[in-house]
C-alpha cells in the first residue's frame, strides 16, 4: 500500500495481544483494535482493566523499534 498511497495506514484484524499490535505497528501507522476491546468491556466492564489492556497495547507497539 505504501507504494501507492502516502496517505497514513491502519491496519487490524484479530489484534488482540500487544505482541500481535507490535508486529502491526512496524508496518502501519495505525494499529486497529475492535473485538478484543468489546470483548474485554463486555467481560469485564471496570474502566481500570480496559485502560491497563490498552496500555499493554500501546506497550507493544511501542517495543516494535526494539526488535528491528
Amino acid at each position: 500500500m505504501r507504494a501507492v498511497t502516502d496517505l497514513p495506514l491502519a491496519a487490524g484484524f484479530g489484534i488482540s495481544t500487544p505482541e500481535q499490535a507490535g508486529v502491526v505497528a512496524k508496518m502501519a501507522d495505525g494499529v486497529v483494535v475492535g473485538s478484543a476491546l468489546v470483548r474485554l468491556i463486555g467481560t469485564h466492564p471496570s474502566d481500570a482493566q480496559v485502560e491497563s489492556f490498552a496500555r499493554e497495547l500501546r506497550q507493544g507497539m511501542d517495543r516494535r523499534g526494539m526488535d528491528q
